[in-house]
């Protein structure tokens, strides 16, 4: 967890930048800057595409993964208010996004003074540890031009060049150096920027499951083995009903359900997801079930498609989320196990979940009303 040495450049003042953090927007900064880098944006970038960048980054963490940044949090703040103006999905694509933040950035509403506000701190306040004891003591209110200036000068400096001077109404120059470097080292770079936001973002969402893929855009999920392994369920067992509205269940017409919701759990493991007609799949949405109405019902369904796959000869992997859910050592233990204690580790499991995501803000009891 630490930064490739360089014998010209002050990696430590870099690398200062990420300690005792008590707000994201250096992290995404950063990560700005190195996307800029590898699409070979060149050593002039835009402040205003830097944030727009900035703010798409956290469009998926904030909106569609429900995440908290904490209250102190001013670029979590400023995306929260985009989604409410904005009124786009919260899976838009990045360039969806994109394309809609970028009128906002020069807007005289408070939408447009809050993202100034940002423009006014974000890109000074990150080059601080570069200038650690000459700024102590200045006041606030003067840091910026003192930044302005100091990095102006480090910037011709052969000791310990500046990350990045500001040239133009809006706009930085990395360091000719600096910019080998962060193309030398970008994956390195990525990879230790996002270590420390992910132990920012864990400090501000303690429990919630899968926290590093919930950073990123939302990937395509790929539902074949879940789809494979309830068709053969529905083929080897009939008469089984959607849990959620008694409808019969078909082996070629099913939508698969995730009972705790994808943008929750961001995982397809097979013990949480079920068959339903895709009528009821669209009404349920990201909610969260009302576990004292579909909680039984589940759990059996559950149940009876593991005794059934168990029976199928050359069908051991399609057991294997099960078998790591339970903590048993074979898939003998698993099917053994009394249904009793199936559905008691089951909801040990679920009930927890559903509370902390109810806590992030997912709707929660929901109840099919076709």
């Amino acid at each position: 967890m630490e930064l490739p040495p360089s014998s010209q450049l002050p990696v430590s003042a870099l690398a200062s930048a990420f300690d005792s953090v008590v707000t994201s927007y250096k992290f995404y900064w950063f990560l700005a800057i190195l996307e800029s880098v590898y699409y070979g944006d060149g050593r002039i970038l835009s402040v205003k595409k830097l944030l727009t960048r900035m703010i798409a980054s956290v469009w998926y963490p904030i909106h569609y993964f429900r995440l908290s940044f904490g209250k102190q949090d001013q670029l979590g703040e400023v995306v929260g208010l985009l989604g409410k103006e904005l009124g786009i999905a919260p899976d838009s694509s990045r360039a969806r996004i994109i394309e809609m933040v970028l009128p906002c950035m020069t807007g005289r509403d408070n939408l447009g003074r809050r993202i100034q506000k940002l423009s006014n701190y974000v890109p000074y306040r990150f080059l601080r540890p570069f200038f650690d004891m000459e700024l102590r003591g200045v006041n606030d209110h003067m840091i910026n031009q003192q930044i302005i200036l100091k990095s102006d000068d480090a910037f011709h400096s052969s000791h310990a060049p500046c990350l990045y001077r500001f040239v133009g109404n809006d706009e930085i120059e990395i360091h000719p150096a600096w910019f080998e470097y962060l193309k030398q080292h970008l994956n390195i770079l990525k990879g230790f920027c996002l270590w420390h936001l992910v132990n920012y973002v864990q400090k501000n969402n303690p429990n919630v499951p899968n926290l590093a893929a919930k950073l990123f855009e939302p990937v395509r999920r790929d539902l074949k083995q879940g789809r494979m392994f309830w068709r053969t369920v529905l083929e080897k067992k009939t008469g089984l009903a959607c849990i959620y509205s008694s409808k019969p269940l078909q082996k070629d017409e099913f939508s698969l359900d995730h009972f705790l919701p994808w943008s929750f759990v961001s995982h397809d493991l097979l013990w949480n997801l079920v068959p339903v007609p895709k009528s009821v799949n669209s009404s349920k949405s990201d909610c969260l079930p009302d576990l004292s109405m579909y909680f039984e019902p589940f759990a059996k369904l559950q149940y009876q498609a593991v005794q059934v796959i168990s029976k199928l000869p050359r069908t051991e992997n399609l057991l294997e989320d099960y078998v790591t859910l339970f903590r048993v050592s074979s898939i003998t233990e698993l099917v053994d196990m009394e249904y009793s204690y199936f559905e008691e580790h089951l909801h040990d499991t679920i009930a927890p979940q559903v509370q902390i995501a109810s806590n992030m803000g997912f709707p929660a009891g929901w109840r099919y009303k076709g």
